[in-house]
């Protein structure tokens, strides 16, 4: 066999060793990357709930003040139910509402919130009330004998009326937010199990408007 056959034959084989070794080459330079499944990637939803629980904290002194306010409403119903005086009271309700929206001017709150977030706690308290009274009424032995100062409870009132707007004004930027109804249904999940069912309807109400649609 001549040297240049050889030579030939040389080239060849080299030439396909290459060739082979090429796709082992690409394969190594296009392996995807391994995932570890322990460790969950971030993602737009768990920022999502993270804020929206961050939302939540944030209304916890403003959801103790509606639950205390809500408390309320069977005393009252108590001493309106003795004295005959109805449940409604617009002159009071408005009162009530023109003192909160004052005040908020003066703090420097957003008034809308506060007057959203008043009229729903009356009408919660109101809610509480005709249960009281439906309740009372077909069962007259449930019914309260006797009722304390509604001068005195409604000083209770005020005062967290007044509380509320002080509240409302580091929750305020909440109120504006995406997941604000997210927020305000993980703050009645808080406390709604210490509630009776009447109660937890109320609550529903008084939260019912604190979001901007």
């Amino acid at each position: 066999m001549t040297t240049a056959v050889l030579l030939g034959l040389v080239a060849a084989v080299v030439g396909s060793g290459l060739t082979a070794a090429a796709p082992a080459v690409a394969a190594t330079a296009t392996r995807p990357t391994v995932v570890d499944p322990a460790v969950p990637p971030a993602t737009a939803d768990s920022t999502r709930a993270t804020t929206s629980q961050a939302d939540a904290d944030r209304l916890r002194p403003v959801g103790d003040l509606v639950v205390s306010r809500l408390a309320l409403a069977e005393p009252v119903a108590e001493s309106k139910w003795l004295s005959g005086k109805p449940i409604a009271d617009p002159t009071r309700e408005q009162a009530v509402i023109d003192a909160g929206v004052a005040r908020a001017r003066a703090e420097g709150v957003d008034p809308d919130l506060v007057e959203r977030v008043l009229r729903d706690q009356i009408a919660a308290s109101k809610l509480v009330q005709r249960g009281l009274f439906t309740r009372w009424t077909h069962d007259p032995s449930s019914a309260p004998t006797t009722a304390p100062d509604l001068t005195a409870v409604r000083t209770q009132i005020t005062q967290i009326d007044d509380d509320l707007v002080d509240r409302l004004a580091a929750v305020t930027p909440v109120a504006s937010e995406p997941r604000c109804a997210h927020a305000v249904v993980t703050e009645r999940q808080r406390v709604e199990p210490g509630l009776g069912s009447l109660q937890r309807k109320g609550l529903h109400v008084a939260w019912s408007s604190f979001c901007r649609a």
